[in-house]
């Protein structure tokens, strides 16, 4: 009985334990009344121009938003934070992702979408740990090939930026899961992007493509396929190869028709063909997409 009971009180205090960590704080006055129970602050939308130097005192945060704010700069004494490991920053005034947070080891996830920076600093590749990355609505118009040496990620977005390549280098990011790079400048992708194996979500949305390379048809345990709105005027018979493909999206093309194989895909669940005025389906074709949600 007296080991049931302990064990009934080591569970009651690890739940509590685990609420405390989960807690979201979204005021600063209230945070510093307590700042080592403090391991989620939100400071989002506050009109900040700079990051308060009271943050420093959160010593076991492990996740702050400053997201929608002013802030063109972060102090030197942010690097305080050790266990720091998911660090917001979007819509935001930053010409660049300042060397501070670059020095920010122990981070997993970094967003700087929204911002107004065109490159992005060599010194991003000390983020060895970093599993998730978004930047989102900027002007990059590169990326550049340090990218590669953040070799834990996982998921990398681009949307809205003006990127007109993906350099080989990227493919070497071999635990990559997701990449988002809709509303860029893409016209193809490199043969080397067969190496992501492990890629389940490509975004290629509101790009330049008149085709689709036949390379993206060798990722064989892609999930999500979105090709929206393009210039795609059909798709290679090999598409059949997506054996695992659940969904597709061919919005806003200029299809004609779709090739017989894509009945074949037997793990599609949605496919979205709206907006091709020119598009022409065969009997079989049709009776497919008949049965997937559009």
């Amino acid at each position: 009985m007296k080991k049931i009971t302990l064990s009934l009180f080591v569970l009651f205090f690890g739940l509590i334990g685990n609420a405390q960590k989960d807690k979201v704080y979204s005021s600063l006055e209230e945070a510093l009344k307590n700042p080592s129970e403090v391991f989620i602050l939100s400071l989002n939308d506050k009109k900040l121009t700079e990051v308060p130097a009271t943050i420093t005192q959160f010593g076991n945060l492990t996740s702050l938003d400053l997201a929608g704010n002013k802030l063109s700069s972060v102090p030197e004494s942010l690097t305080q934070l050790k266990n720091l490991t998911e660090l917001n920053l979007s819509n935001n005034r930053f010409n660049t992702i300042p060397e501070t947070v670059t020095r920010l080891t122990t981070l997993t996830e970094l967003d700087f979408s929204s911002n107004n920076f065109s490159f992005l600093p060599g010194t991003i590749a000390n983020l060895v740990n970093l599993q998730r990355l978004y930047l989102n609505n900027n002007k990059l118009n590169r990326i550049p090939d340090f990218i590669s040496k953040l070799v834990n990620l996982t998921e990398i977005y681009f949307y809205g930026n003006l990127i007109s390549a993906i350099p080989e280098s990227m493919t070497k990011l071999s635990k990559l899961i997701e990449i988002g790079l809709g509303g860029n400048l893409l016209s193809t992708v490199p043969e080397s992007i067969t190496n992501l194996a492990n890629l389940k979500y490509l975004a290629l949305s509101y790009n330049r493509f008149t085709s689709l390379p036949v390379c993206v048809t060798k990722l064989a345990n892609l999930l999500v396929l979105d090709l929206n709105g393009n210039q795609l005027t059909t798709l290679p018979e090999n598409i059949s190869r997506l054996t695992k493909l659940e969904e597709l999206y061919l919005e806003s093309n200029k299809l004609a028709l779709l090739p017989e194989s894509i009945t074949q895909l037997g793990a599609l669940t949605i496919i979205n063909i709206k907006e091709n005025s020119q598009l022409k389906l065969s009997p079989a074709v049709k009776k497919f997409i008949a049965g997937k949600k559009i």
